[in-house]
């Protein structure tokens, strides 16, 4: 394989204009640029630039190998800039778990941030469903935002937002909705949105009662509104629903208030990436 060297050589003569130029700016002597041009003419076995004119002109294949070469000297770039990060404080990656019902606009102006400020670090994003403490406890993210009723003493919580969870059903639902009670309800199959994780709890959920486990929020959304069965979905979540009437709260069940934190544990210490992720949020 040809030397990297030589190909950036090529790079720079085009980028600069003539061999003179990119020998100065490569604190090279005209005759090594034009060695490293030779070599790589040579390797490949095609004309790179045509020297019949004044200044270097790139050949149709030149052209060619010069689209490639941009190519790979971004990709170097761009390694060089992550190797370097390794060695400074920044962190390479970043692993986040996410509550699947936080709201996806303030996640997207976060990682629109991050993206901005730290372009070569990995975000990794798991988005989860009554798992956050337990991905956080397990070390299997760095940060965790969720929703939570307790708090556990080995984790540090910043307060972000609330979560208000109404029970919900549709004009469908196959029962007198003026009338019906709590202990009514357990005739009807709640739609529980399952734990993602092994090791996490759902929470709401009614004793004695019928559930129905399902593992995202659309078909959840879908099996109440079509009057299968009954369950809570974050207010903000389901405006428009709830406006048009197409989903109903039910008086006879308080809704459900979940504090939502961003979290992590009390012996992590967090790198430039993960403070940012941590002063982001206001307190709610």
């Amino acid at each position: 394989m040809i030397p990297l060297e030589h190909i950036h050589v090529i790079y720079v003569i085009h980028k600069e204009g003539s061999f003179k130029k990119a020998s100065e700016r490569l604190f090279k002597a005209r005759s090594a640029v034009s060695y490293s041009v030779k070599k790589v003419e040579e390797y490949y076995g095609i004309e790179i630039f045509d020297r019949n004119e004044y200044r270097p002109s790139l050949t149709r294949d030149g052209k060619l190998l010069l689209q490639k070469i941009q190519y790979l000297m971004g990709q170097v770039q761009q390694f060089d800039h992550f190797a370097k990060q390794m060695n400074s404080e920044i962190e390479t990656e970043v692993r986040i778990g996410v509550s699947s019902i936080f709201p996806m606009n303030r996640l997207i102006k976060l990682l629109t941030v991050l993206k901005s400020e730290f372009p070569h670090t990995v975000v990794n994003l798991e988005v989860e469903t009554s798992s956050g403490e337990r991905l956080l406890l397990d070390d299997k993210v760095d940060l965790g935002i969720y929703g939570s009723l307790q708090q556990n003493e080995q984790v540090v919580y910043k307060h972000i937002d609330t979560f208000r969870l109404p029970v919900l059903v549709s004009t469908k639902f196959p029962a007198d909705l003026d009338s019906i009670s709590v202990s009514d309800l357990a005739r009807f199959p709640q739609v529980v949105l399952k734990a993602s994780y092994k090791s996490g709890k759902n929470i709401g959920i009614l004793d004695n009662g019928i559930q129905w486990y399902v593992s995202d929020h659309s078909t959840k959304k879908e099996l109440i509104r079509s009057g299968l069965g009954w369950g809570r979905i974050p207010v903000h979540e389901i405006e428009h629903e709830i406006s048009t009437g197409q989903l109903i709260p039910l008086p006879c069940c308080e809704e459900m208030v979940v504090p939502a934190y961003i979290a992590k544990k009390n012996d992590k210490v967090l790198g430039p990436v993960g403070k940012k992720i941590w002063d982001f949020f206001s307190q709610a």
